[in-house]
């Protein structure tokens, strides 16, 4: 689909609590503001049912001055869910792009996590220069809550990339729509390690045999791989371990393994490649350099196209789809929306490699790529949950 906003400038022409709606690639883009009566509100979000994407909202923070989206991709029971992300982007559209395409990914997530939730997702698009702290950071999360509470319920938020549980737990002084809160306040708490939890599942439903003694190349360590990495070690597995950040060789010391440049590691013998950073990492050209039977990993939209999933099959190379390995920390947080209870949340998380196990089957059966059996999956989970409703 065409995006329709690359005209949008940053500043003050992007008013507060804009809509977009992207009915179809023919179609125009239609902008409600959110002053208008609730009747043409209403009619907008019927005429927008069938469009990909349910609501698109774009804020330019009253405090803060930053570009704030929310996209829903869609709704079930009237609720979705999906994480805040805090990056710097180089244009308001690029902001946008990211937030479509992560919350797409959400309510495939969610739906093969057959979680009674849709898939949405925020951006805060940080302008050029430090991370902000201290006042700063709070007027842009105030400006954030006030988004959050336009929506009226049918977003909430979580953690993502740049978002800490103490923006989490400060968020929810000014809203209610927030999941993640921090173990002391009752809640999930951190979900990374949920997350590392059910990679190491799916990790295991993607091998044949035990995973003690297994050569596996962990990819990115920050909060989930670097989880996944001591867990894996604690399993018996053999490591190698990369990250851009040189500091990270000192977790590679800790636990006896092996340390390689980036550039080198989604080329290493192995038995697993575990890509724990950012996506779109596999295209035509690295699967035919790889030299792994698995690839199961944390990392978001690993695959820079869907067709290098059919290129990874012809190969035999087993795919665990990065939608359903990496939903841990998704299924832990939506524990908590109907009151925490960790064990609960542990063996929903677990079940991720029964859900991997179905793939795979279904794979081998229609002889298609695990990418193709996943979506078949996720989408007879959405049209169950759609009729449901």
């Amino acid at each position: 689909m065409p995006d329709t906003h690359q005209s949008m400038e940053w500043g003050p022409s992007v008013s507060k609590a804009q809509r977009f709606s992207d009915v179809s690639a023919r179609a125009s883009t239609a902008t409600v503001l959110a002053s208008r009566s609730s009747s043409t509100r209403r009619r907008f979000r019927s005429a927008s049912a069938e469009a990909e994407f349910e609501e698109v909202h774009i804020s330019q923070g009253e405090r803060s001055g930053a570009t704030m989206v929310i996209v829903i991709h869609r709704r079930v029971e009237g609720r979705s869910l999906g994480g805040c992300r805090m990056w710097h982007y180089g244009h308001p559209s690029d902001a946008l792009s990211d937030a479509k395409r992560l919350a797409r990914s959400m309510s495939f997530k969610a739906a093969a996590a057959d979680l009674a939730l849709g898939g949405a997702k925020a951006v805060i698009a940080l302008p050029d220069g430090e991370r902000p702290v201290g006042a700063q950071r709070e007027r842009l999360l105030r400006d954030f809550a006030e988004l959050i509470e336009s929506v009226q319920g049918r977003y909430i938020t979580g953690q993502d990339v740049g978002v800490s549980v103490e923006d989490i737990s400060y968020l929810a002084r000014f809203t209610e729509h927030v999941a993640g809160h921090p173990v002391s306040e009752g809640g999930s708490g951190d979900p990374s390690p949920y997350t590392a939890r059910g990679v190491e599942a799916g990790i295991r439903a993607s091998l044949t045999g035990a995973l003690s003694g297994r050569h596996v190349v962990v990819v990115g360590l920050g909060h989930v791989g670097g989880e996944l990495a001591r867990r894996l070690h604690t399993a018996g597995a053999k490591l190698t371990l990369s990250d851009t950040d040189e500091r990270t060789r000192a977790l590679a010391s800790e636990l006896g393994a092996s340390w390689v440049a980036p550039n080198e590691a989604l080329t290493v013998p192995a038995d697993v490649l575990s890509p724990c950073a950012l996506g779109g990492i596999f295209d035509q050209e690295m699967v035919a350099s790889l030299q792994v039977p698995v690839i199961a990993g944390a990392a978001n939209a690993q695959l820079n196209e869907d067709r290098v999933a059919d290129a990874l099959a012809a190969r035999g190379i087993v795919w665990a789809p990065d939608f359903i390995i990496n939903a841990g920390g998704l299924i832990a947080v939506a524990c908590e929306l109907d009151g925490f209870e960790r064990d609960r949340a542990l063996r929903a998380v677990d079940g991720i490699a029964d859900t991997l196990t179905e793939v795979y089957a279904h794979a081998r059966r229609d002889r298609v790529s695990t990418l193709t059996a996943a979506k078949a999956l996720a989408g007879e989970r959405l049209s169950s949950s759609a009729l449901a409703a």
